[in-house]
């Protein structure tokens, strides 16, 4: 039966691991030096060379005349490790051997002599499958192991390895081999078994592998069984179903000049037997490399995975796009990806795909946002449309003004200077007290009916209603005019006779801050002027807001109780 390709070529010495340089120097460093450690733990993605690694240290440590590092492969041990039949290498599968028995039983075996007197070296593949018990097993054999004996462990997750043993262990990683070196290495591969290549076909398995050699090799191997032999662009796709670069290319150079046929292309594809996982994995990388290129141009190369040609296609097809339509078309096909994954029917996906991708087209680039105006532009037309201004925003309001202060003339408008002069003399300390409720008595009606300050505040905003007809704005209101007061609302019966519905004045407070503010004489009980003035001021515009700032407290909050007036 014939050898796979990925064991016939498997490398035979440090030097002929791709990639892996930073590793192997360190192995053959640690050799030459007589550093060798007493147990390796190996870690990386699969097909990067761990197994192999570990083999060829396996020969170098037990070969008879190595050489700066590396194993002769011509002696007997170098051989037999080779062919798997030496008898002090053992290589055990940590899958299928996992449990605490199989590493007692390894236990038992590493005291004993060498058979072929040099070291012996276990290899555990996928060592992070033994169960919990088989590591504690292997912690004492693996801190204090005995003369000449190495372990060297492999595995894809290392972070599943107990960190007891990731301590006692040397820990080497190793990474994903690029696509170009891939690409070398199956050129190599080629000319030494002497089937033809293309380089679209080469390229194609390469970022299929990704990263993983013996999955690049494998991929080859079966498209030459379809190619007859030879490694060809057809072949490949027939490996695949379809769905290669080279025919994402061609669905994006008709998506941006004929749509109708990039959406037949897209059901011929799909049809096939593409998955839709696959063609939107094909579909982002495409997207994302025009993207660079035409944000970068030639310098994006650097940063991106490809063949001469697929540069060439980058340079034909990118001043075709603009990059905020790029963009929009990556963000689409991320967006896709995990409804993709949950299993779309092709159908349900090439609707959705092509909507998206065509409502990003109609979409217009987004404009520098604007001060004063935010300029919108429609799909279905693509001239610019000015909108309305903004409406200004209203100015904060400004802090309460000090007790003696005139106050600001942007709380009162189309006011002269002697108006200001009547408003502070007709509000007397109320002003001072409480500005808020100044402004809650605009909506509110003002009567003097026999000596009595009626407000009728039923046509009052509901927050003015429930302010003038608190205790303590009553309380305010008859420290400043002396005067007894009635509020009426909505809410009350409207037919009910005045008398009925004028609930009972609450007495007054004062304290000693209070008092020292009011002891000029109030303003007479009734007084024509001061009833007048207050009905006159009350038509006036005011722009005003509670003061945040209280260097004073008003009236009616936890002050000492007056005794009632006498006009009640």
């Amino acid at each position: 039966m014939r050898v796979s390709l990925y064991r016939k070529f498997r490398p035979q010495v440090f030097s002929e691991i791709v990639e892996q340089n930073a590793a192997t120097n360190m192995l053959r460093t640690s050799f030459m030096d007589g550093r060798l450690g007493q147990a390796y733990l190996f870690s990386g993605p699969r097909g990067c060379g761990k197994t192999t690694a570990a083999r060829i240290l396996a020969k170098v440590v037990n070969c008879e005349k190595p050489s700066d590092g590396e194993p002769c492969c011509v002696c007997d041990s170098c051989k037999a490790v080779a062919s798997g039949e030496h008898l002090d290498v053992m290589e055990i599968d940590g899958a299928s051997n996992r449990g605490i028995d199989q590493i007692r039983e390894l236990k038992s075996h590493v005291g004993l002599a060498s058979f072929m007197g040099g070291s012996k070296v276990y290899i555990l593949d996928e060592v992070h499958m033994l169960t919990t018990e088989a590591f504690n097993a292997l912690l004492k054999t693996l801190e204090e192991p005995p003369p000449r004996v190495l372990f060297i462990f492999a595995t894809t997750e290392p972070n599943k390895v107990p960190v007891t043993i990731r301590s006692r262990c040397q820990h080497i990683p190793f990474h994903r081999i690029s696509a170009e070196s891939i690409v070398e290495r199956l050129r190599d591969v080629a000319v030494k078994e002497g089937f033809e290549a293309d380089e679209s076909a080469l390229w194609e398995i390469a970022r299929n592998a990704d990263g993983a050699l013996r999955d690049a090799l494998s991929l080859a191997e079966q498209a030459i069984a379809l190619g007859n032999g030879a490694l060809s662009a057809d072949a490949t796709r027939g490996l695949f179903g379809g769905g290669s670069r080279a025919e994402l290319e061609r669905f994006v150079t008709l998506l941006r000049e004929a749509p109708s046929d990039a959406s037949a292309l897209m059901k011929e594809l799909l049809g096939r037997g593409v998955s839709p996982e696959r063609f939107l994995d094909v579909l982002f990388t495409l997207f994302r490399d025009l993207w660079l290129f035409s944000l970068w141009g030639e310098g994006s190369f650097a940063g991106l995975t490809l063949s001469n040609e697929e540069k060439n296609f980058l340079k034909q097809e990118g001043p075709g796009w603009d990059a905020d339509g790029l963009a929009t078309n990556v963000r689409v096909c991320a967006s896709l990806f995990p409804r993709a994954r949950q299993g779309l029917r092709s159908d349900v996906f090439s609707g959705l795909l092509l909507f998206e991708l065509m409502r990003a087209g109609e979409r217009p680039a987004p404009q520098p946002a604007a001060k004063e105006a935010h300029i919108t532009r429609p799909i279905a037309n693509p001239s610019p449309v000015v909108p309305p201004a903004r409406t200004p925003r209203p100015a904060p309001a400004p802090p309460r003004p000090n007790a003696g202060d005139e106050p600001p003339a942007s709380l009162v408008s189309r006011a002269s200077p002697e108006r200001f002069a009547s408003i502070r003399e007709t509000f007397g300390s109320l002003w001072d007290w409480d500005l808020g409720l100044c402004a809650a008595m605009i909506d509110a009606t003002v009567e003097c009916e026999n000596g009595r300050l009626v407000i009728d505040c039923s046509g009052a905003p509901p927050l003015a209603q429930a302010t003038l007809q608190s205790p303590r704005a009553r309380a305010a209101i008859e420290r400043a005019f002396g005067l007894a007061h009635s509020v009426s609302a909505q809410a009350e019966n409207s037919s009910a006779p005045d008398e009925a519905r004028k609930p009972p004045v609450p007495a007054a407070k004062k304290t000693g801050a209070a008092s020292a503010k009011t002891n000029s004489p109030p303003h007479d009980r009734g007084a024509p002027g001061s009833i007048e003035g207050l009905s006159a001021f009350l038509g006036a515009d005011l722009l005003m807001s509670k003061p945040t700032n209280r260097e004073e407290q008003p009236p009616g909050q936890g002050e000492e109780e007056l005794p009632p007036s006498d006009d009640n």
